[in-house]
């Protein structure tokens, strides 16, 4: 049980004791500014308030609290020692400010009440020897200034001050002070005496000044006691508390514990990278106490509460520190630390530069344990990393977009942490199998159905974060760009409503319908997605308000983004109701494609069977499909086979032998890629079944990533109305825009306009199409 106790100066220094501050906390820091001129303007209060009433009780001035854990190696007759874990800047302040107040009343002839401090700044020399000497003994930095300015008469005359230490400043400014009010006029008695202020300065000093000491023993909640002190200082961090008990386990080890820290700890945990502030929800705190969050929860695989995190880390990792091997966790901590600062030197467009971007967009850590734990393991392939960061954005995005609630995340990570540890060679496959099988809406994986649903029928804005609704429109642009274009950073991006807010002065309603259902059906799709764009820059009220006509001109204007080139070139001859729907559908799913969901096959691994996928057109689904003999395959083969597949293409999908089915997609993910009619070799398909690998390629909400190779022949057929047995669509006979065509070959609409133009010449695909009465989106 911790003992506090409340101590004045004299109390606290009157014995001969021996503070001292381990050498690896940080140095002395106090400024003038902030605490020199503050501490001496409460003593002159003090003061005054003696003069004023010399007969009445003069209340005492409280300067915070000190917090020690005194050493448990007792030697008898040796002096105690007690370790500051917090508040060596108050104590090392006290004491240049006692050695000060001496050397200016020796100075002023008052050297009874010099004497008297003298006793309180160093122990008895007949029982202590060099440093022994100090009651309080700071860090390395600071030692040698500390021991010049401690000295009897201060400071030697020609010593030289060093500028980064503090030391020499704050003892100049307190014997400058006491030096001005020493021989300022006063009538503190009635000779005005100058021993009455000494006197009067001395009582002061030892007597008033009050501090909480707070002795530390085993099983106190050290973090709890710093977080709830109102200290006028620099906190302590749960990272330093750490580095205390490290240190202290190391010496009882027998460790070189200083070559310890200057060469291992300091390079980097104490570095001021740790120290800098992050916003975590509705709080800020410091890197170095989200590191020791995330490596705990990993290490320990439960989420930690922040106010518990030096207690936890002394039970749970040091123990009692009789076993453990100090300088193998220092290693590993200091190796971790540079894992996750390395998070930050991610490019921004690789996957890991996306997979932490969109966490912070996300405001949300509760993954950084896991993505830890997949970065610091050596068995995990770099290729099931990035499958695995994708599978865990996707359920976070997911989930995000839709609202649903992250209440339960430090329930679910930890299961997923213990798992991905037990099989870290299989973390993709292991991560992928934990979300799928979530249920509820506590965490389960929103499906492609649910998501497009939501996106689709929802006002977003408003009801999504903004950030979130940026973030989502700028993967949408990322993804138009293709590889050639590097996006704009989201932060850099506006979102914009396309039909303003403030509609009614420059976008009439259709003529001849009802004015309150065309006002109430606007007013239901204002914050929809298919509303919503982005520019690089806000555009000014009265521009976002303009007509239609105008508006138009201010995008192209304002941003080169694809997104906005697409709308304009789509929607130019107006832009209402029905566009916001249509446009929503197709915002929603380049999101779902985007972040895939549960049933994609990209999650296919060769020890998992497509359930989610085949299960969701209601076929049976075989947990051995793979161990099917191929003659089992031919023969189903030949008596499954639909007839009216192009008629409805969804619904023929569930005609489809999952054994075949999913052959078929092995067949793809396995060795090389093979398409079109090697696949329907390789699968034993009858001839009449080659129409079936096209319904693939036009359904990729289906199997997406069973596709043919689309030529500059099937694009234009596409993009011209010429439908025969066009490769890329089924059972229409109208155009197709560009996007409609790129997501259906699996490609991008840039990459759909070179085949165009492969065929038509260049430029074709720029120039005006008279077929469609629109004009192509321009690519420059």
């Amino acid at each position: 049980m911790m003992k506090p106790a409340t101590h004045t100066v004299n109390e606290l220094f009157e014995r001969d004791v021996r503070y001292v501050v381990p050498l690896f906390q940080r140095p002395y820091v106090w400024d003038r500014e902030d605490q020199w001129e503050p501490l001496w303007e409460d003593i002159c209060v003090l003061l005054d308030h003696q003069a004023e009433a010399a007969t009445s009780p003069v209340p005492s001035h409280f300067l915070g609290a000190i917090v020690l854990e005194q050493d448990d190696v007792f030697v008898p007759g040796a002096i105690p020692v007690f370790t500051v874990i917090d508040g060596q800047q108050r104590l090392t302040t006290l004491q240049l400010l006692l050695a000060a107040a001496a050397a200016a009343l020796r100075e002023a002839g008052a050297e009874d009440d010099a004497e008297l401090l003298d006793d309180l700044v160093r122990n008895n020399p007949k029982k202590a020897k060099g440093d022994e000497l100090f009651k309080v003994w700071p860090t390395n930095a600071n030692r040698a200034a500390f021991a010049a300015v401690m000295a009897p008469n201060g400071p030697a005359p020609d010593r030289e001050d060093d500028p980064d230490n503090r030391i020499d400043e704050a003892y100049a400014y307190f014997r400058e002070r006491i030096a001005e009010w020493l021989s300022a006029q006063g009538d503190l008695d009635e000779g005005g005496s100058s021993g009455a202020r000494a006197l009067l300065l001395r009582i002061t000093l030892v007597d008033l000044l009050r501090l909480v000491s707070i002795t530390l023993e085993a099983g106190d909640n050290a973090q709890v006691i710093f977080e709830t002190l109102n200290a006028r200082g620099t906190p302590l961090l749960a990272l330093d508390l750490v580095k205390n008990a490290v240190f202290h386990a190391a010496a009882r080890h027998g460790e070189e514990v200083e070559t310890l820290y200057e060469q291992r700890w300091r390079p980097e945990l104490d570095a001021d990278y740790w120290r800098q502030e992050r916003v975590q929800g509705r709080l800020r705190r410091p890197r170095g106490e989200l590191f020791l969050m995330h490596w705990l929860a990993m290490k320990l695989e439960r989420v930690i509460p922040a106010t518990e995190l030096f207690a936890v880390f002394r039970k749970d990792v040091l123990g009692d520190g009789a076993a453990i091997a100090v300088r193998s966790l220092i290693d590993e901590l200091c190796r971790d630390a540079r894992i996750m600062r390395g998070f930050d030197d991610f490019a921004p467009a690789s996957p890991e530069g996306r997979f932490f971007g969109r966490l912070e967009l996300l405001d949300t850590s509760t993954l950084m344990p896991l993505a830890l734990l997949l970065f610091r393991q050596r068995d995990i392939d770099p290729s099931r990393r990035r499958r695995a960061l994708a599978a865990l954005e996707s359920w976070l995005v997911r989930r995000g977009l839709m609202r649903l609630t992250s209440q339960t995340y430090n329930r679910e990570i930890p299961r997923l942490l213990a798992k991905v540890a037990a099989a870290p060679e299989r973390a993709d496959e292991v991560i992928v199998a934990h979300l799928r099988a979530a249920a509820g809406q506590a965490s389960r994986w929103p499906s492609d159905d649910e998501l497009v649903a939501f996106l689709v029928s929802q006002n977003l804005y408003g009801l999504v974060a903004q950030k979130r609704l940026v973030m989502a429109l700028s993967a949408v642009e990322e993804a138009m760009h293709g590889d050639k274009t590097e996006l704009l950073g989201v932060g850099a991006l506006s979102l914009e409503h396309v039909m303003p807010q403030s509609w009614q002065a420059h976008w009439p309603l259709p003529q001849g319908v009802d004015e309150t259902e065309a006002i109430a059906a606007r007013s239901a799709r204002i914050h929809r997605l298919g509303n919503l764009t982005l520019t690089s820059m806000p555009l000014n009220a009265a521009l976002s308000n303009s007509a239609w006509e105008r508006k138009q001109r201010e995008l192209n204007a304002h941003t080169r983004l694809f997104l906005n080139v697409d709308l304009v070139d789509r929607y130019g001859g107006g832009f209402g109701e029905a566009e916001i729907d249509e446009r929503s559908v197709w915002l929603a799913d380049a999101i779902r494609r985007t972040w895939p969901g549960p049933d994609d096959l990209l999650w296919l691994t060769d020890k998992e069977p497509v359930q989610p996928v085949i299960a969701r057109h209601g076929a049976r689904v075989p947990t051995d499909g793979m161990a099917l003999a191929e003659a089992d395959l031919r023969a189903e083969s030949a008596t499954d086979a639909p007839a009216d597949f192009l008629a409805a293409p969804r619904s023929s999908a569930s005609a489809v032998s999952p054994a075949t089915a999913e052959r078929m997609v092995r067949l793809h993910h396995e060795g090389p890629r093979l398409r079109g009619r090697a696949l329907s070799d390789a699968v034993g398909l009858p001839s009449g079944w080659t129409p079936f690998l096209a319904m693939l390629s036009a359904e990729p909400r289906v199997y997406p990533h069973i596709r043919l190779e689309p030529t500059g022949q099937d694009v234009v057929a596409a993009r011209e109305g010429r439908l025969p047995a066009s490769r890329l669509i089924s059972g229409e006979e109208a155009t197709l825009r560009w996007e409609r065509i790129a997501a259906r070959a699996g490609i991008t609409a840039a990459q759909a306009r070179e085949l165009y133009d492969s065929v038509r010449g260049p430029g074709a695909a720029r120039r005006n199409y008279t077929g469609r009465g629109r004009r192509f989106p321009t690519m420059d």
